[in-house]
Protein backbone atom coordinates (compact mmCIF):
# COMPACT_ATOMS: atom_id res chain seq x y z
CA UNK A 1 0.00 0.00 0.00
CA UNK A 2 1.31 3.17 -0.74
CA UNK A 3 1.16 6.57 1.41
CA UNK A 4 -0.96 8.37 -1.15
CA UNK A 5 -3.42 4.87 -0.91
CA UNK A 6 -3.03 5.09 3.03
CA UNK A 7 -4.49 8.96 3.19
CA UNK A 8 -7.12 8.28 1.00
CA UNK A 9 -8.70 5.60 3.35
CA UNK A 10 -8.35 7.87 5.77
CA UNK A 11 -9.76 10.58 4.06
CA UNK A 12 -12.83 8.05 3.53
CA UNK A 13 -12.81 7.33 7.54
CA UNK A 14 -12.87 11.23 7.91
CA UNK A 15 -16.08 11.71 5.44
CA UNK A 16 -17.86 9.15 6.93
CA UNK A 17 -17.53 10.52 10.56
CA UNK A 18 -18.65 13.81 9.06
CA UNK A 19 -21.60 12.42 7.55
CA UNK A 20 -22.92 10.44 10.66
CA UNK A 21 -21.99 14.12 12.92
CA UNK A 22 -24.24 15.55 10.48
CA UNK A 23 -26.96 12.91 10.92
CA UNK A 24 -26.29 13.16 15.07
CA UNK A 25 -26.68 17.38 14.89
CA UNK A 26 -29.92 16.65 12.95
CA UNK A 27 -31.28 14.26 15.85
CA UNK A 28 -30.23 17.14 18.56
CA UNK A 29 -33.30 18.98 17.17
CA UNK A 30 -35.99 16.57 17.75
CA UNK A 31 -33.98 14.64 20.79
CA UNK A 32 -35.72 14.06 24.04
CA UNK A 33 -33.98 15.91 27.26
CA UNK A 34 -32.68 13.26 28.55
CA UNK A 35 -30.81 12.02 25.45
CA UNK A 36 -29.23 14.93 24.75
CA UNK A 37 -26.15 15.03 26.49
CA UNK A 38 -25.15 11.46 25.02
CA UNK A 39 -25.98 12.48 21.66
CA UNK A 40 -23.45 15.47 22.38
CA UNK A 41 -20.73 13.43 23.85
CA UNK A 42 -20.96 11.18 20.98
CA UNK A 43 -20.27 13.90 18.40
CA UNK A 44 -17.57 15.38 20.70
CA UNK A 45 -15.79 11.79 20.10
CA UNK A 46 -16.31 11.14 16.67
CA UNK A 47 -15.90 14.89 15.46
CA UNK A 48 -12.04 14.42 17.95
CA UNK A 49 -11.92 11.04 15.51
CA UNK A 50 -12.43 13.15 12.36
CA UNK A 51 -9.79 15.71 13.04
CA UNK A 52 -7.59 12.71 13.92
CA UNK A 53 -8.14 11.62 10.41
CA UNK A 54 -7.92 14.52 8.71
CA UNK A 55 -4.30 14.95 10.64
CA UNK A 56 -3.15 11.01 9.68
CA UNK A 57 -4.39 12.01 6.02
CA UNK A 58 -2.27 14.98 5.75
CA UNK A 59 0.70 13.85 7.49
CA UNK A 60 0.68 10.56 5.11
CA UNK A 61 0.13 12.75 1.86
CA UNK A 62 2.92 14.72 2.77
CA UNK A 63 5.36 11.85 3.23
CA UNK A 64 3.98 10.33 -0.41
CA UNK A 65 7.15 11.51 -1.75
CA UNK A 66 9.64 9.59 1.08
CA UNK A 67 11.22 6.39 1.17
Amino acid sequence: MTYQEWADEYMDSAEKLKKRISVLKAELLTAPVSELKEINNRICIMYTMYLDCMKTADILRRRKGEV
